[in-house]
């Protein structure tokens, strides 16, 4: 998905944000939005956000010196999902549709986005996930399709979201099928790197694979060898989040899945659907 004028504000806003929660000085807090701003100036729109978004957060780790700005968020975001795991266990024990229930439980988890969003109520969400409809739906054509899956790439998002993400990928690993769960090859917000998994249920169930990406979405231009042949030899590829979605969408040659929230106006106008919409989406 190609840039769009207002994610270049985005972007930049997203960086005075982190100034803020880094609690910068003014001096180099106003370095970081100059640097920041040079890079977004050099960008033509052809390229797509999660892009522009690598340079500009490697500039802020390189400036501030801080790797993981993040990393306690993270931390935080995972705690707080544990706490809902068990509530959705049970739930599900009586579900009518196992696999659509825990497909509904792992976009509802994308709520967990600090990049667009800095704030996030996850019992707010947590409070309708049974009871929203996807704006799109193709859930019958990904349930056919699984059923006959031997190998599925599952493109992790954000931390604590790969929480909600272990209930999908148990549900999916009734079946026999091999599952791959991609994550960052480095800190960039608040995705999902190895590190952050390691110790964590999602490892027992999938084989975590480092892609090397330090984009916040997996952009096949900065993907490693192992992870793009994965990708394309995949039966199917369910995309998490909407980094992930401005990666791919329109940029890859290859039949992908998409699940997630939709967050700002220009996801919205591109997908046709309203900020706030759930999507399960095949393209």
């Amino acid at each position: 998905m190609k840039i769009a004028s207002e994610c270049y504000l985005c972007l930049f806003r997203q960086i005075y944000n982190l100034t803020r929660r880094m609690s910068l000085n003014e001096s180099k807090a106003g370095e970081l939005l100059r640097g920041s701003a040079e890079i977004l100036s050099k960008y033509s729109m052809d390229v797509t956000p999660p892009e522009i978004a690598a340079e500009v957060y490697e500039f802020v780790a390189k400036t501030t010196g801080v790797k993981d700005p993040f990393l306690k968020a993270k931390k935080e975001a995972v705690s707080e999902a544990l706490k809902f795991k068990k509530l959705f266990e049970e739930k599900l024990k009586s579900s009518e549709n196992f696999l659509l229930d825990a497909c509904k439980i792992a976009v509802a988890g994308n709520v967990i986005d600090l990049g667009v969003n800095q704030e996030y109520n996850i019992e707010k969400e947590i409070g309708r996930i049974f009871e929203f409809n996807f704006k799109y739906n193709d859930f019958e054509e990904f349930q056919k399709q699984l059923d006959s899956a031997q190998k599925i790439v599952y493109l992790a998002d954000n931390a604590g979201e790969n929480i909600f993400d272990e209930i999908l990928v148990s549900a999916i690993k009734k079946r026999d099928v091999e599952v791959y769960y991609f994550v960052r090859g480095k800190p960039v917000i608040n995705d999902v790197t190895f590190e952050d998994v390691k110790n964590l249920k999602i490892a027992e169930l999938a084989e975590i694979v480092d892609t090397g990406v330090p984009s916040p979405g997996f952009h096949l231009n900065f993907a490693n060898e192992k992870s793009k042949k994965l990708f394309y030899e995949a039966d199917m590829v369910i995309s998490k989040g909407m980094g992930n979605f401005e990666c791919l969408f329109e940029e890859c040659e290859r039949e992908v899945f998409y699940f997630f929230k939709v967050k700002c106006d220009v996801v919205a106008k591109k997908i046709k659907a309203g900020v706030g919409d759930y999507i399960l989406k095949k393209q």
